[in-house]
């Protein structure tokens, strides 16, 4: 018997529906030498057997097609395509998110959206003047492979788009649970980020990995520390009435991890105050590197420890060996603060009788510290140690010795 094969036909529905096989049907059609390509509109013999109208397929839409209209009901999980008869008339055809899901692996919305995809699919059905359907889920596979739509995504942005079309309450819910994750990182670091934006980097967050511009851009935790690291303000500063000394005033997680800075600052001699262009220099790109993620408390030792061997080389073994600045120059400091009877941790590493101290010249030209009586010796000669009660003792013996030999004092 003839059948003529009509749009959304596929060979192995027509032998169903006529209680054969499809290799039957190709042994008596020696013109179908692919079962998984049938032409709409040829005619074909069914071997023995009464014709009867196949079934129309459930799982491949016959509805995406040039100048059809698609649309998705409100609150309706079912896409209602016009325009596509098998018979000239128009009818019908209803599928859902789901079979098209299952089919294609793309949601309903998403291809409403995009005109690459909806030509795929047309060629697919052969409704783009081929008359060609494609069965093979291989070659299905391959056409939808081909479109710009996937080419310009991702597996997880597709998936995202996907799971944003067809599960918008779960959508919101999740992005609003992230968003607020996002705010609460901000906030530990002492930061502020508006709704918008927590919002903005939330979706991005979910959607992983996309591709912008050809290339694969990763929104993960490494993104996230990037935008926290660039949202930081450094406004607020605090000026120390005792020193004049201003630092950075910040709150949070930020705060630790300043005086942390501040703290090896002072180890390695770095004249810590914003007012030090070159410290406030490398205070703000700590910060922010620590923050990234690009940068780690071990890099921030050795940079400062670089610093140090460089204007203090009498010491660099010291400090190789382990010792900070300021623990290889101690025995010094300590000498020259009690000779001026002060603090030694008042005394800056950067103080000029330090300074003195540490880098000495020898007969030979080397760079060494000086022996610690020279050290003495030298703060006793300096102007401060003329305000030290040794000082005036010493003065005052001095002035009582001299009238006595005069005759002024019996």
């Amino acid at each position: 018997m003839a059948y003529k094969i009509k749009k959304g036909d596929t060979l192995s529905a027509i032998a169903k529906a006529n209680n054969t096989t499809v290799k039957a049907i190709q042994n008596a059609n020696p013109s179908i030498t692919n079962p998984n390509v049938i032409r709409a509109g040829a005619t074909i013999q069914i071997p023995g057997k009464t014709v009867k109208t196949p079934p129309a397929t459930s799982n491949v839409s016959t509805g995406i097609a040039t100048g059809s209209t698609t649309s998705v009901s409100p609150g309706s999980s079912t896409v209602v395509t016009s325009g596509i008869s098998s018979t000239g008339a128009t009818q019908m055809d209803k599928f859902s998110p789901e079979q098209l899901a299952a089919k294609f692996g793309v949601a309903a919305a998403v291809i409403n959206s995009d005109k690459s995809l909806q030509d795929a699919l047309n060629k697919i059905l052969g409704l783009d003047g081929s008359g060609t359907m494609i069965t093979d889920p291989f070659l299905q596979q391959q056409v939808i492979q081909g479109t710009a739509w996937y080419k310009n995504q991702t597996d997880t942005q597709r998936q995202h788009a996907f799971f944003k079309q067809t599960n918008p309450g779960q959508y919101a819910s999740s992005l609003q649970l992230n968003a607020s994750e996002i705010v609460k990182k901000f906030a530990e670091n002492g930061l502020s980020i508006t709704a918008a934006d927590a919002i903005k980097y939330a979706d991005q967050m979910m959607q992983q990995a996309v591709i912008v511009d050809g290339k694969v851009v990763r929104y993960d935790q490494a993104y996230l520390n990037k935008l926290m690291a660039d949202s930081i303000k450094f406004d607020k500063t605090n000026t120390f009435e005792s020193n004049g000394k201003v630092i950075y005033d910040l709150d949070g997680k930020l705060e630790t991890m300043a005086q942390a800075l501040y703290d090896r600052a002072y180890d390695y001699g770095y004249p810590s105050t914003v007012s030090n262009e070159g410290f406030k220099k490398w205070f703000e790109a700590s910060i922010k590197g620590l923050v990234a993620g690009t940068l780690q408390p071990e890099d921030v030792d050795n940079e400062l420890e670089q610093r140090a061997m460089s204007l203090f080389p009498g010491l660099k073994d010291q400090m190789l060996r382990g010792q900070t600045l300021r623990q290889a120059a101690d025995p010094w400091i300590t000498t020259i603060a009690t000779t001026l009877e002060i603090d030694p941790k008042s005394l800056d590493l950067n103080n000029d009788l330090v300074q003195q101290a540490l880098n000495y010249t020898d007969d030979k030209g080397n760079v060494l510290p000086m022996n610690l009586y020279g050290a003495k010796k030298l703060a006793r000669r300096s102007k401060d140690f003329d305000y030290t009660q040794t000082a005036k003792e010493e003065k005052t013996n001095v002035a009582s010795i001299i009238l006595r030999d005069h005759g002024f004092l019996a």
